[in-house]
């Protein structure tokens, strides 16, 4: 049990009681605290930008149910992610570590022989999720300037492998921005915050402006279509649903960044929080300001540009300089929340690799004296985002997948320490500074439930009938990703994975040993 008192007084909270805290989770602290709350909710919400997710993803959302199913689905959807967000602000307030998830799954079972085994899994699934979504992320900054060009030159013909050098281009440049700006990471989260807010008020202001004709209420609450190929109206509604909840994923990106914020225990649940409800706030606004702007629904959804969003700007604007600089604050939007998921995926890494879990663990653990990053892990993280949108240089239905691997995968890894914490049982949960109380069973039952039918859906076909080239094949990517992380358990990760928390010897990879319980000091495993 912690020492630490949840009950003090927060501004007379110090980084030694964090760094106290940490020791007592089994870990040393080697990263540095600089973030605040508000630097951490701007990290969190460049990551999510609801608002700007929702225009990228828009012609999907109108193939599969339309305005109603967007407006109404994003409710819902945000409705019942505030169930998901609490039991999982609660998790994190309790054990704030950089592993999120998978390390949620460890300590909830007191590392428990089943307990190390799914957790082992779940970091794997965590890892595939938020790596993929940081390549969908680098995809979109790709898209978004092949689009601008195209918009302002009418004879540039876009070739996959542009896009692809734009992303590969900007991953170079998040590396840099990760490994010699760390001190500076605070910083530049506080600008993406309000940078994105502000964006959202000048794009939200202006398109409903300068759109003289707009649509009538009726097409923006209740209009209905099913043009992806399915004729079971209830499939148009869930696969039209799953694009908000693509929307809405990666709010548990303070969980990854835990050991550099100030009061982690009380900081980083508030963070994951707020950022949902500014999420739903930012999203739900700029749903109905878009579906009112959508005069010519078929030349959006066809638009050579490749960017809906971008001729919805262009129509109402009627002028290329001026849906050129709307759609740069969306741009920038993205080029914020890349290199933030660059970011939150090398703290996963190196988390990862702190427990002993990735091959050359000792070289991806490893914090930079100089820098105070691990350089490598952040290395890692980059080569394999880059990996990803190499993807599109093949199929662009193939990166579609990449895309569903990155929803699916954190969803799944949201369930998974819910689950384990209602099985273990509540009553043997000691919260941290939050704690849901006795509302906690329904809250978590909720989450189960909802996460359960997400990452159910997230594996359908997106279209009917189903062929070679529009199939979903994220069931595949997903189930070799199982695979990959059970083998790697059966050959090494069981012998090298962390086996049992000593809190009087911290865990430091490089240096130190963890030593299993139901071993003797002389069968100490490698950590």
């Amino acid at each position: 049990m912690s020492t630490i008192d949840f009950s003090e007084d927060p501004r007379t909270h110090t980084d030694q009681q964090d760094d106290t805290q940490l020791g007592e989770l089994g870990y040393k602290a080697e990263l540095k605290r600089s973030f605040s709350l508000l630097s951490m909710i701007g990290f969190a919400f460049a990551i999510l930008t609801c608002w700007t997710a929702i225009g990228a993803s828009l012609t999907s959302a109108m193939l599969n149910g339309g305005p109603a199913v967007l407006f109404w689905g994003w409710i819902g959807v945000c409705f019942f992610s505030m169930f998901v967000v609490l039991s999982m602000a609660e998790i994190c307030s309790a054990y704030p570590v950089a592993g999120g998830q998978y390390s949620w799954v460890l300590l909830i079972t007191n590392f428990k022989s089943w307990g190390r085994g799914l957790s082992y899994i779940t970091g794997w699934i965590q890892l595939a999720g938020i790596v993929c979504l940081g390549s969908t992320a680098l995809f979109q900054v790709g898209s978004f300037i092949a689009g601008i060009t195209i918009l302002n030159n009418d004879s540039y013909e876009v070739k996959p492998f542009h896009v692809v050098l734009y992303t590969w281009a900007f991953d170079v440049i998040f590396v840099f921005v990760n490994i010699f700006g760390n001190r500076l990471l605070h910083k530049i989260n506080d600008v993406a915050l309000w940078w994105s807010i502000g964006g959202f008020v000048i794009s939200t202001v202006v398109l409903l402006a300068v759109t003289d004709s707009k649509r009538d209420a009726s097409f923006v609450f209740t209009g209905f279509f099913a043009e992806s190929g399915w004729s079971n109206k209830g499939m148009v509604v869930i696969l039209g649903i799953l694009q908000s909840a693509y929307a809405l994923a990666a709010y548990d990106a303070p969980a990854h960044m835990s050991e550099e914020l100030h009061n982690a225990t009380r900081e980083a649940p508030r963070a994951m929080v707020l950022s949902v409800i500014i999420g739903f706030f930012t999203g739900v606004v700029y749903i109905i300001a878009l579906l009112f702007c959508l005069v010519d629904q078929e030349k959006v959804q066809g638009t050579k540009t490749g960017v809906p969003l971008l001729e919805i700007f262009y129509d109402a604007t009627n002028s290329k300089a001026g849906a050129s600089c709307l759609q740069m604050i969306t741009l920038i939007c993205q080029v914020f929340a890349g290199n933030a998921l660059l970011t939150e995926g090398s703290r996963s890494i190196y988390a990862f690799a702190r427990d002993g879990a990735m091959p050359f663990s000792k070289y991806l653990c490893h914090v930079h004296e100089k820098y105070d990053v691990p350089i490598y892990a952040i290395l890692v993280a980059a080569f394999f985002e880059a990996a990803f949108t190499a993807i599109y240089f093949g199929s662009s239905t193939a990166f579609n997948t990449v895309m569903s691997i990155a929803t699916a995968g954190l969803y799944v890894s949201y369930l998974l320490p819910i689950v384990t914490l209602v099985i273990h049982g509540r009553k043997n949960f000691t919260p941290g500074y939050y704690s849901l109380g006795k509302w906690g069973y329904l809250c978590n039952w909720v989450a189960i439930a909802f996460l359960t039918f997400t990452s159910a859906t997230f594996f359908l076909p997106s279209s009917m009938p189903v062929t070679g080239t529009n199939m979903n094949y994220c069931s595949a990517a997903f189930g070799i990703t199982f695979i990959f992380g059970l083998v790697s358990w059966i050959v090494t990760g069981r012998k090298n994975y962390i086996r049992s928390m000593d809190v009087a010897v911290p865990v430091t990879v490089a240096t130190d040993k963890i030593v299993d319980e139901s071993t003797s000091i002389d069968e100490k495993a490698s950590h």
